[in-house]
């Protein structure tokens, strides 16, 4: 037994190893796919009487568990054949990360899991996703292309962001991003519209600094976020696909990616911004919610109702009242915030049967009453259209109070408002290329950013020269 645990727990090892090498790297040919699209005919049908067993993993906390077997007992009224076996494995992604690539090795892996999209890239290293082309185009069983159109066009495309052949391994799962949050008391006060462009941001935090000297007006949380996204905002190359090898390539070592985090560097020197790293590690809404000298940041969506948790009834009721708007741009013509939240995805099967009973389920859990059923209680966005017209969705909007009278109602009017940045936004949000180096870089840039942000320069060629040093430095530990 120990023998077999060993030689078990080599194999594991052996597959994040091989994860962590060059993926399509005997490959030559343009649009190089990233696993073989596997090819269910045209007149596949589904058998509903021949019991079949699917798994689905993932490392939700129990309301979302039990909305998943709510699910499960509906597609079983469907589908009286199918057991759907739901199980959490891990607490955290890594670590169902980590199990799923184990039971890759072991031949045991479920049918459907929760994933990122480096999770997934770091699973087809043993070719083990299931590409969901011919499954998205089947004429009975997929979807038609307006239903396709259906999902939010940014959440969409992260699921073909693996290759540069189009290979769809994910669908989307529960999505957030990024939000601009500012203090709309305060903006109403002085007359500050909510701002579109980074200009426009600094403008007010130059004015507040003005008028504040003890201020730092702006917050951004995430250093990793702030590169990755200022470089599509900039035009200004991160990570992309070889076109002609099929391999992903770290390309962010740039003269227009070094003038980016010079803007920024230039505003934290001039007071007018912090990080959450420059900031102890803290949350900056932690400051824009109890303290007057920060009325603007950027954080997350899924932490939309940490604007107001931490404030007192006390704060509110003297007026204080955050508002959401999507993230500003470098230029008015180049609108860009990144997606976060895990995707679903699927894996090869010997059973075709097996497979086509996992796609179902998938669609069912992607479909629009559910994600409007999920995104709800947990903050995350609907990822159809649709999904805002269902009837949950407009039974949730009947329960918001236009003018809230406590915390409590301010916290749930800008959930939803920040969950409605995505109806309204959907075309704004985009995704990197992702391969076997791409965890790597988002870490290490996040790194270089706050190297950067914090240095204290002794002239503008001491800081050109540390700008090129750390970029360099930070380009080698990825590639090499």
């Amino acid at each position: 037994m120990k023998k077999t645990a060993a030689l078990f727990l080599v194999v594991g090892a052996m597959l994040m190893v091989a994860c962590g090498g060059d993926r399509n790297s005997s490959q030559t040919s343009e649009n190089v796919k990233i696993v073989d699209w596997y090819d269910l005919p045209a007149d596949a049908t589904f058998d509903t009487e021949t019991p079949v067993t699917i798994k689905f993993w993932h490392r939700m906390g129990a309301d979302s568990q039990n909305m998943v077997n709510t699910w499960i007992s509906e597609f079983n009224a469907i589908y009286p054949n199918v057991t759907v076996v739901q199980e959490k494995v891990a607490n955290d992604y890594a670590a169902l990360a980590d199990k799923v690539a184990l039971s890759i090795t072991a031949g045991t892996e479920p049918n459907i899991v929760e994933s990122y999209p480096d999770h997934v890239a770091r699973y087809a290293q043993a070719k083990a996703p299931l590409a969901l082309n011919t499954f998205i185009s089947h004429p009975t069983l997929g979807w038609t292309q307006e239903e396709q159109d259906d999902f939010l066009p940014g959440l969409w495309a992260e699921g073909q962001s693996y290759d540069n052949a189009g290979t769809i391994l994910s669908l989307p799962f529960t999505k957030s991003s990024e939000g601009f949050f500012y203090n709309s008391a305060y903006f109403a006060a002085h007359g500050y519209e909510v701002p579109t462009t980074w200009d426009e941001v600094f403008a007010i935090a130059e004015d507040i600094k003005s008028r504040e000297p003890n201020a730092i007006p702006f917050g951004y949380d995430s250093e990793d976020n702030l590169f990755i996204t200022g470089c599509e905002q900039w035009d200004a190359p991160y990570t992309g696909y070889n076109e002609t090898t099929g391999r992903g390539e770290v390309l962010f070592n740039n003269d227009t990616a070094k003038d980016m985090v010079k803007y920024f560097k230039d505003k934290v020197d001039r007071g007018l911004m912090l990080t959450r790293s420059l900031n102890g590690d803290a949350y900056t809404s932690d400051i824009f919610k109890t303290n007057s000298r920060l009325y603007m940041y950027v954080g997350s969506t899924g932490g939309t109702r940490y604007a107001y948790i931490g404030a007192s009834q006390s704060v509110f009721d003297a007026g204080y009242r955050a508002g959401i708007a999507p993230l500003p741009s470098f230029t008015e013509s180049k609108k860009a915030q990144i997606q976060q939240g895990p995707n679903i995805n699927l894996f090869k099967k010997a059973s075709e049967q097996e497979m086509i009973a996992s796609w179902l389920f998938a669609k069912y859990m992607t479909s629009a009453e559910k994600s409007a059923q999920f995104c709800i209680p947990s903050g995350y966005a609907p990822i159809r259209y649709s999904a805002y017209e269902t009837e949950t969705w407009n039974n949730y909007e009947a329960t918001i109070k236009t003018e809230p009278t406590t915390l409590l109602e301010a916290q749930n009017k800008l959930v939803k408002e920040a969950i409605e940045m995505f109806l309204n936004h959907g075309e704004n949000f985009f995704t990197s290329a992702v391969f076997n180096l791409s965890s790597k870089t988002r870490t290490e840039v996040g790194a270089l950013m706050v190297k950067i942000l914090s240095y204290d320069a002794t002239d503008e060629a001491d800081l050109n020269a540390y700008i090129d040093t750390q970029f360099q430095d930070s380009y080698d530990f990825i590639v090499n």
